[in-house]
């Protein structure tokens, strides 16, 4: 496949963001107008944009930018799934060798689960979920896990959205799901049986910090058959306690 060509406006206003980067220095329309060799009309409009978005902030005093509210908490979201990942890998590794299938780990993002790390054995069958993919959090294990342990009216906010159907084995009905966040907060695991993808299940449980509120989850994912030939008990037992472990590693 061909490289496709990079769209100018994109260019530019990564080129005006990336005039912070090593510099807390104000600047103005006009000095970033000349540092990027454009108009200063043309500036102005990708600014514009820019802070209403909230990339970038204006002070209303010197009426200069300086870098947003926005960029902060994405680089913080990136932070920490890095901390994560570190602190997990060899963990899901291990898990991965022990069962012979793959491990996934996942943070949740604005009522999705986005996976940040996998690892596979050499003898598990590739599953599909590639690192940075979104999945709806009711239809997974690991999205069951946040809508179980995180604050009731965020996970109320995200089911009122509405279940639709993905799998014969997807649950569409509330009232059903809510059932199953209890029996998961009880057990302290999830399952995903079939509901995302057919003959595909998983277990899945979640990961705490220090104050007791669920900042990822990770599951081990495989083949229906394969993982029903292990023992659930043997299975969830092991996850749970990866999980802890992780826990306590991150000491966040």
């Amino acid at each position: 496949m061909g490289k496709t060509k990079n769209i100018q406006s994109i260019e530019r206003a990564a080129a005006i963001l990336e005039l912070f980067e090593n510099s807390n220095i104000e600047k103005s329309v006009k000095e970033i107008s000349a540092s990027l060799s454009l108009s200063k009309s043309t500036v102005f409009g990708l600014i514009n944009t820019l802070a209403n978005l909230g990339y970038l902030q204006q002070n209303p005093e010197t009426l200069k930018y300086s870098l947003g509210a926005k960029l902060l908490a994405l680089g913080s979201s990136v932070s920490s799934n890095n901390i994560y990942k570190k602190a997990a890998n060899a963990h899901l590794q291990k898990l991965s060798f022990m069962f012979q299938e793959t491990c996934l780990l996942a943070v949740e993002e604005n009522g999705f689960v986005v996976y940040i790390d996998k690892t596979e054995s050499s003898s598990s069958i590739s599953i599909n979920t590639k690192i940075g993919t979104k999945k709806e959090l009711f239809c997974t294990g690991v999205g069951k896990c946040f809508l179980a342990f995180m604050p009731k009216q965020n996970a109320d906010n995200i089911i009122s959205l509405g279940l639709r159907k993905i799998t014969p084995n997807t649950i569409c009905d509330k009232d059903i799901l809510y059932k199953e966040l209890e029996i998961i907060r009880q057990r302290g695991y999830a399952y995903d049986n079939e509901e995302y993808e057919t003959g595909i299940s998983c277990v899945a449980a979640p990961i705490f910090n220090k104050r007791g509120s669920i900042i990822a989850s990770l599951s081990l994912t495989g083949p229906t058959a394969r993982i029903r030939e292990i023992k659930m008990e043997t299975l969830s037992k092991a996850l749970v306690e990866t999980s802890k472990t992780i826990t306590k590693e991150l000491d966040i």
